[in-house]
């Protein structure tokens, strides 16, 4: 294989990041052997004897889901994130951010004032505020443009900051930038539709990836 991978042959030069992807697979493959006379073979880790079953895998996502809900709070605190965003994502994950889903449970505004602040006409949820709205949730699509990648919006904030923040294919040194720009966007987003709700501006007024800088 040579080292650091010099034996591959790409189809166009490697980014930086997929040059450290390129290191990072040498080392998983260091110490590997490959011997002509052995067949390759599956290997289900969880269960080397059994192999893989849809019982096992369904225990294996059932019983973790616990700890990727506490890894959520350790991992807002974060020392290049001001606190007042942190103390919003913990708020956030948490269901805990006054949107009017929750105001209207919680009978300070009526059923019929708990539409989206973007006038989709949609109930305003966590969900649907950060993930399905076609006019908030929009900021999403430009993140993604602008770090060059593609993804798919799950239904749920929490499972998609664990998507987002942990982007297979990238290699861990960025995954703490990772989270550092999704904050930054959520934060924008819940600010933008502040605005629009006590400013009655009725639509984004710096809906832009300038605004992940101001």
């Amino acid at each position: 294989m040579g080292e650091v991978g010099e034996a591959w042959v790409w189809r166009r030069r490697l980014l930086a990041w997929e040059e450290e992807s390129v290191r990072e697979c040498s080392v998983l493959l260091h110490n590997i052997v490959l011997q002509d006379e052995v067949n390759d073979t599956w290997r289900w880790l969880l269960d080397n004897s059994s192999g893989y079953t849809v019982k096992g895998a369904y225990t294996f996502i059932t019983t973790t889901c616990e700890p990727l809900n506490r890894s959520l709070v350790i991992d807002v605190w974060h020392k290049q994130i001001p606190s007042k965003v942190s103390l919003f994502a913990w708020r956030l994950f948490q269901k805990r951010l006054p949107t009017k889903d929750n105001l209207m449970h919680r009978r300070v505004i009526q059923p019929e004032n708990a539409v989206c602040a973007s006038g989709c006409g949609q109930r305003e949820t966590t969900n649907h505020l950060f993930l399905a709205c076609n006019i908030f949730s929009s900021l999403w699509y430009q993140v993604w443009h602008w770090l060059g990648i593609s993804s798919m919006m799950p239904s749920d904030i929490s499972h998609y900051y664990l998507q987002f923040t942990n982007m297979a294919g990238l290699p861990k040194v960025t995954h703490s930038f990772l989270r550092i720009i999704w904050f930054a966007s959520a934060w924008v987003l819940w600010e933008e539709r502040n605005i629009c709700i006590f400013q009655k501006c009725g639509f984004f007024c710096c809906w832009c990836l300038v605004c992940l800088t101001r």
